[in-house]
């Protein structure tokens, strides 16, 4: 019983949000700072940080500004839009 417990567990795993350069994170103690992106590493333990205008930030510690719903979201977040009009060519 415990050995299939312990295969479920071990299937799931973090999936690392879509995140690029230029994002907005929600960094600090009440996560209300606002950092941007500037590039991506990883830590002596192989995990996942975001560079930022504020220092080095872990992926799965702050707020993503985008992933937020729109009425809790604490940053306004550019969405692209298409002009009406005709298309480029």
């Amino acid at each position: 019983m415990l050995k299939q417990h312990n295969r479920k567990t071990s299937e799931k795993a973090y999936k690392l949000p879509r995140l690029a350069v230029g994002d907005v994170l929600l960094v600090g103690k009440f996560k209300n700072r606002k950092a941007t992106i500037t590039g991506f590493s990883s830590d002596e333990n192989n995990q996942p940080v975001a560079q930022t205008d504020k220092g080095e930030h872990k992926i799965f510690k702050p707020r993503i500004a985008k992933l937020m719903p729109a009425k809790r979201r604490l940053v306004q977040v550019a969405v692209p839009m298409r002009i009406a009009g005709p298309k480029p060519s």
